[in-house]
């Protein structure tokens, strides 16, 4: 009988297309391993701590934590602190997101266009976005101070207003002078975003449109608006998480002044457990934070997938 080799046959129970020899998973593992380790040094792990902490009474200069529940959640709910700084939250995230996707999208759609200074005028759209957040605050803090700030001099000068203004200071200008900063600070985020996507939208696209008779506003809702729709949806979400989670800004312009009018639920956090050492509560208060956020992002995640399939 003349010789014949045999093909290689995987062992019984496997597929052909998925059978790897043992060493190659382990190498797999151990090239994620490392991620899955700041994972859990950087997330899980903190994440697990607040939620202990929430279930203590713990205070800065306590002998140790004594067991508590859920009274902790229980105080929580019951303040009226918790839920002004969740509204506040809501409020501030709403305007601020929409306010940025508005002003990055108008201003992308301009930098998409070809025109003299065109690159300049791009590095200069991404100061706000690049400068450290202290420096930003405090020359906001300068143009918006109501003694010698330069808003309220502009604004007595063209005759806008006829005395001067305490934008931060003010239980009425608080907020809103909040949420403009932050977007003047945020929207360079949502111009590159959507300047990427438009710039490999098919020109073939923009011709037909103009071939059928589709004008500027025309071909902008039925060619660019779809085109990106994906993007705008991915920019919403991940705005809305930070600006929901945002502490900074906030902190060092108002400190959640005056009266509580921007105290959002981190500056809640912070104000509890660093101001009034109540470490369990302001642990709660993280906690109560995370599962909103989570609870968010489950049902953006669906919305997604819906969106997706149709």
């Amino acid at each position: 009988m003349g010789s014949s080799t045999l093909p290689l046959v995987p062992p019984t129970g496997t597929r052909s297309r998925g059978w790897r020899p043992r060493g190659e998973n382990y190498k797999g593992y151990l090239f994620v391993a490392p991620a899955v380790l700041l994972l859990v040094l950087f997330a899980a792990y903190p994440l697990a701590s607040t939620l202990w902490l929430s279930l203590h009474d713990v205070e800065v200069f306590s002998a140790a934590p004594e067991f508590s529940g859920l009274a902790n959640y229980r105080r929580l709910f019951s303040s009226a602190g918790f839920w002004e700084g969740l509204v506040n939250g809501l409020v501030f995230s709403f305007f601020t997101v929409v306010l940025q996707l508005l002003v990055g999208i108008a201003t992308a759609l301009l930098l998409n266009n070809a025109f003299r200074g065109r690159a300049l005028v791009r590095g200069l759209i991404l100061f706000p976005f690049v400068a450290p957040t202290i420096v930003a605050v405090l020359i906001w803090k300068w143009i918006l101070n109501d003694l010698y700030g330069v808003a309220n001099l502009a604004l007595m000068e063209f005759g806008i207003i006829k005395e001067s203004i305490a934008w931060l200071g003010s239980p009425e200008f608080a907020m809103p002078s909040v949420v403009l900063i932050n977007v003047w600070m945020f929207f360079p985020f949502i111009t590159i975003q959507v300047l990427a996507r438009l710039q490999v939208i098919p020109g073939d696209l923009y011709e037909a449109a103009r071939i059928d008779g589709a004008g500027p506003l025309q071909r902008f809702w039925y060619v660019t608006l779809p085109e990106l729709r994906s993007t705008i949806l991915l920019v919403v979400f991940i705005r809305g998480l930070w600006m929901f989670n945002k502490f900074d800004t906030i902190w060092l312009l108002t400190q959640g002044g005056p009266v509580g009018k921007t105290a959002t639920l981190p500056i809640l956090a912070y104000m509890q457990a660093f101001q009034e050492y109540q470490l369990g509560a302001g642990a709660a208060t993280s906690a109560c934070i995370f599962m909103l956020l989570a609870l968010f992002g489950v049902w953006y995640a669906r919305k997604l997938k819906q969106e997706d399939g149709r």
